[in-house]
C-alpha cells in the first residue's frame, strides 16, 4: 500500500461512501478511474472520470488495466421510482460491471452492501443486497470484500428523510447494541471507505465480510499506513 503501483476503479464515486473512497484511494494509488454516467471534475491529479453507459457495457474494455475494483453504487426506492428500477441499479448494474471487470482481468473487488442483507428477505432492500453479495461470491475473484454497515453517517448531497430519522434513532440506540446487534451500529462513511481500501491492500485472498467491528479495525489499520 505504501507503493503507489496500483490502478483502481471506483463505481459510485459521487455517492457518500464513493467520494471518500476516491479521497483516500488517490494518495495510495498510481491511477484511479471513476466510471460514471455524467461528467465529474475531481481535485486529484491522478483521478480520471470516464463516462459510460451502464446499460451497455458488453463491448467496452473498461477494466483491462485495473487491479482493484470498488463498488459503491446504489440508489433508493424513492429515487429509483419503482422496485424494478431500484433492483436495476443495486443488483444488475453492480453485478454486470463486476462480472465484466473479472472478464477483463480484475482480481480483487470490494462492495458496499448492508447489515441485515438477506437474499430470502420479504423486504426489497435487504433482499437485493443479499442477492448481489451471493452472486459476487460466485465470481472467481481472488478477493471479495463486502462492507456491511448499518446506518451510514456523513453529509449527503441529497436529503434522505428515512435515513435522517434512522440516524437520530441509532444515535440513541448505538450504546445499547452489543454482540451481533453491534453490526447495526451507525458508522461514518469515511470509516467504511478506509476499511474497504485496506481490505484489498494486504494481498490476502478469499471472501471477507466487514461488519461494524471489522470496518473499524480495518479503518484504524488504514490510518497507520
Amino acid at each position: 500500500m505504501k507503493k503507489k503501483n496500483k490502478v483502481c476503479a471506483v463505481l459510485g464515486s459521487t455517492g457518500l461512501v464513493g467520494s471518500f473512497i476516491i479521497k483516500n484511494l488517490s494518495p495510495h494509488s498510481l491511477k484511479v478511474y471513476s466510471f460514471s454516467r455524467k461528467d465529474i471534475d475531481f481535485e486529484y491529479e491522478n483521478v480520471e472520470n470516464i463516462i459510460i453507459d451502464f446499460n451497455n457495457i458488453s463491448n467496452e474494455k473498461l477494466f483491462l488495466e485495473i487491479d482493484d475494483l470498488y463498488i459503491a453504487l446504489g440508489t433508493t426506492i424513492k429515487k429509483a421510482g419503482t422496485p424494478k428500477e431500484f433492483e436495476k441499479v443495486d443488483f444488475h448494474y453492480c453485478y454486470n460491471l463486476a462480472k465484466h471487470a473479472y472478464d477483463c482481468g480484475v482480481k480483487r473487488v470490494s462492495i458496499v452492501s448492508s447489515a441485515g442483507s438477506n437474499p430470502k428477505s420479504k423486504f426489497l432492500y435487504p433482499r437485493v443486497k443479499g442477492r448481489i453479495e451471493d452472486e459476487l461470491k460466485k465470481i472467481k475473484f481472488q478477493c471479495v470484500s463486502i462492507a456491511k454497515p448499518g446506518i451510514i453517517l456523513g453529509n449527503r448531497k441529497e436529503t434522505r428523510l428515512g435515513e435522517l430519522l434512522g440516524k437520530f434513532i441509532f444515535k440513541l440506540l448505538d450504546p445499547l447494541l452489543f454482540g451481533k446487534l453491534s453490526n447495526y451500529k451507525s458508522i461514518h462513511a469515511e470509516i467504511i471507505a478506509k476499511a474497504m481500501i485496506h481490505s484489498l491492500s494486504g494481498g490476502q485472498n478469499g471472501i471477507f465480510e466487514l461488519h461494524f467491528k471489522e470496518l473499524v479495525q480495518h479503518s484504524i489499520k488504514f490510518n497507520n499506513l
